[in-house]
């Protein structure tokens, strides 16, 4: 991994960490596994009949930032998918979707990340650019409203085109998958708030850890097998010793943030 990534890897933890300082609030796991509610599921795309709702998909996510978020609605047919959805330390959900074409004929299709936002109404977008948007539910007034602050990431090669209409997350990836071949996509959604409401702090922890995982995405918990099928992110798969080195500087950044403590935190959420 190249030191530039390693250094916003590290920069990212850096502000994860802040976040538990400066959102209060955190993310529930709301993750559907077929049965349930919890902090991870692993298994097949799709739906369960009985309550129609996407294996995967987190409800809620704390309070109240999905009503449903985080699955493909389109573009999938002819293809197998396999998840991997999990609730990482810091407010961060992460979407990991290998695609399969099992025929004997290339698949061109354009698949598409879907969202519905937990605002229930027009969202107040403070950032929008490639692979990142950073957006609130808005109040009527240009002021954040209840719901926390998301950073939605999808990726940092151009791959996936992102947009929000009104309160509905929607990312279009087209791809091409020859007969037996694989490909993966990898989604972020990181949540900030304080308990009474998002302050213009938030606002700003949002945008900032949307950068930094869009420089360097959390692949905790992959394999290198899964990294290297990875379709929307160019990336490189670290070394062990690249990870140790790593490491070792979150450990020191993370004792320096302790040293100096917690700073005032100014309110104020116009994003005009």
């Amino acid at each position: 991994m190249s030191l530039h990534l390693l250094i916003a890897a590290a920069v990212a933890a850096c502000l994860i960490g802040a976040s538990a300082q400066a959102a209060p609030v955190q993310a529930t796991g709301g993750i559907f596994d077929g049965n349930g509610y919890g902090t991870r599921y692993v298994g097949p795309g799709g739906t369960v009949p009985l309550t129609n709702q996407a294996l995967g998909q987190v409800v809620d996510g704390g309070n109240g930032a999905f009503d449903a978020f985080g699955f493909y609605n389109a573009g999938t047919s002819g293809l197998s998918q396999m998840r991997q959805v999990d609730l990482l330390s810091g407010n961060v959900y992460r979407f990991f979707d290998t695609f399969t074409n099992n025929g004997v004929q290339s698949i061109s299709t354009r698949l598409n990340f879907f969202g519905n936002l937990g605002s229930d109404g027009d969202e107040l977008i403070s950032d929008d650019r490639s692979g990142l948007i950073v957006s609130c539910e808005d109040d009527g007034t240009g002021v954040c409203g209840y719901d926390p602050v998301l950073a939605l990431v999808s990726g940092n090669n151009g791959l996936g085109q992102a947009s929000i209409t009104p309160d509905r997350y929607n990312v279009g990836f087209l791809v091409n998958i020859a007969p037996g071949q694989s490909l993966s996509l990898l989604n972020f959604a990181f949540l900030s708030s304080d308990e009474s409401g998002p302050t213009a702090q938030d606002v700003a922890l949002a945008q900032s850890t949307g950068l930094a995982l869009l420089q360097a995405p959390r692949v905790e918990g992959l394999s290198s097998a899964q990294l290297a099928t990875v379709a929307n992110f160019n990336m490189t798969v670290p070394e062990p010793s690249s990870w140790a080195l790593l490491l070792t500087g979150i450990v020191v950044l993370g004792w320096q943030k302790r040293r100096r403590g917690a700073g005032i935190r100014p309110r104020g959420l116009a994003l005009a």
